[in-house]
Parts: C-alpha cells; structure tokens; sequence
C-alpha cells in the first residue's frame, strides 16, 4: 500500500469516528437527564405570610412585608426556570406571592378553584406537558395537590406558621411521580408558647 492511499484511509477513518462521536453526543443531550422534553416539573408552594385579618368570614387579607419578601425569595429561587405557566388561587395571598415571578417572566397567572385538585392536576398534564409550572396553594391544600399529581404526602399536614416549604414534583411518563421537599426563602419561625 502506498503513503497516499494509508492516508486517505486514516483520514477517512478518522472522519468517520468523528461523525460517530458527535452522533452520540447529540443523542445524548437530547435524551440526557438534564433536558428530558418529556418531563413536566410542577413546584407547589403556600402564599406567603399574610397581613393580620379583620376575622370576617369575607376577609382576604394580602401579603404582609414578610410575605411580599418570600414572594421576592420565590422569583430569586425560580426566576430562572423555564417556568411556562403560573397558577393561584382568588385570593389575593396566592396571586401575590407569585407576582414578582410573574412580572419577571411575563407571565399571566391563572386562577384555579382552590378545591379541585384534581381538575387542576389534569389541566396540568394535559396542557402543560413536558413544562414547568407554578402553583400557590393554602396550608390546607398544597398536600392534596402534591397528591392529586400521583405522589404520596411527603408529610401529614402544613402548620399555619410553615410558610417556607417548596415541593418539586417530577412527572416522567411511564414512570412514577416523584416529590423533592425544598425550603426557600427566610426560615420559618414557630409562635411562642
């Protein structure tokens, strides 16, 4: 064999292993688990702390200075997501602790019916599948919305001081729902005895 011809041959073996290489290289970051388009993350997180209400049943008190800087820590701990939707309660808590984030994203937040948790979950997955979304919920709801998206309660209730918890729940089709328990923000402080 001559010099020309071993090489073109290298030369050729060479290209052919790099095509190969980059082949593999684009198969892996399109199925990778960092940028899986399939997967739908959904955080759910309780309005943050509230004004002191009046005590009437048509009360619907708004942030306090502490809670408008949890809604602050939220834009900080999510303002970077690819977040695509963004979804509150009527009540002006909830809408208020995601309105940094909504601002900073330019995104509309949508209202849902505090007690459908299901309806929400499916809306959810049907409409926002393989995206990110928000979700400000109430002490009272955001366990039965983690669990409305097929995850087990990572724990039995949120006491009416818990203002910090952030759950992360993962949808991957054909597998299980899985739920990563987060803190943001200031830590919350029990009342005195």
């Amino acid at each position: 064999m001559n010099r020309q011809t071993f090489s073109f041959l290298s030369l050729g073996t060479l290209l052919l292993g790099l095509c190969f290489l980059f082949s593999c290289s684009a198969q892996t970051s399109a199925t990778g688990s960092k940028a899986n388009p399939s997967e739908t993350t959904v955080y759910i997180v309780r309005h943050g702390e509230k004004a002191p209400s009046s005590g009437a049943m048509t009360d619907d008190p708004s942030l306090s200075e502490t809670g408008k800087a949890r809604a602050q820590a939220l834009k900080a701990q999510l303002g970077t997501a690819p977040v695509k939707a963004l979804y509150a309660t009527k009540y002006k808590r909830t809408q208020e602790t995601l309105q940094p984030l909504s601002e900073a994203l330019k995104l509309p937040v949508q209202i849902y019916e505090a007690s459908d948790f299901a309806g929400l979950a499916a809306k959810v997955k049907e409409a926002h599948a393989g995206q990110t979304v928000v979700i400000a919920g109430h002490s009272n709801t955001v366990l039965s919305l983690v669990e409305a998206f097929g995850v087990q309660k990572p724990f039995a209730a949120v006491a009416d001081h818990e203002y910090d918890y952030l759950f992360k729940v993962t949808l991957t089709p054909d597998q299980p729902a899985t739920v990563q328990v987060m803190k943001y923000g200031a830590a919350s402080v029990a009342p005195a005895k």
